[in-house]
């Protein structure tokens, strides 16, 4: 098997993983944890943004055909997750790093995502941060405002989370870095 067979194969894997554990945590109705974009944070911190960005794009479809339309126009949030991730990446991705890149995450997906939820579901997003959205509202800030705060909160605690998960899988000895190099 050629590496780039054994990539692909990899990616597959990834959108398995993001599909399952979205399911799970949604299905588990856990607050401010998805998990559904663990397998594309993989693969764009261990290999060409190429591969990473063909996760997060693959994972979208999928779940735009599974669940309704409605999740489509987020695959440039996923986007942004593998092409952020691969550039943090480039250096090895140890906790600190992860840590950090789960915070970048959350600040540029929310840049994508705000307009999206605005023009899709008026800023909201049918979780406890509507509160929050609400509240901002309420208080003079803008819509737009208001929806990335919501998109923040919603989103800092899953991505720092995932980013870490993703960092302590690439410290497995079976799963270290330097093996993933085809």
């Amino acid at each position: 098997m050629n590496r780039s067979t054994k990539i692909f194969a990899i990616c597959a894997l990834a959108v398995c993983v993001n599909i399952i554990l979205g399911t799970i945590i949604a299905s588990a109705r856990i607050p401010f944890l998805y998990f559904d974009v663990v397998g594309t944070i993989f693969v764009a911190a261990n290999f060409e943004i190429r591969y990473g960005i063909l996760t997060a794009i693959v994972t979208s479809l999928v779940i735009s055909i599974v669940s309704g339309p409605l999740f489509l126009p987020f695959i440039f949030v996923s986007i942004a997750i593998a092409i952020i991730t691969n550039l943090m990446a480039k250096n090895g991705f140890d906790y600190k790093r992860a840590f950090f890149t789960g915070i970048l995450l959350t600040l540029l997906g929310s840049l994508i995502s705000a307009p999206i939820r605005l023009i899709m579901f008026g800023g909201f997003s049918n979780s406890i941060t509507d509160f929050l959205i609400i509240s901002l509202k309420a208080n003079g800030q803008k819509m737009i405002t208001s929806a990335y705060w919501g998109a923040v909160t919603d989103s800092i605690v899953d991505k720092i989370l995932s980013c870490l998960v993703v960092a302590w899988i690439m410290k497995h000895p079976i799963l270290n870095r330097s093996r993933l190099h085809f």
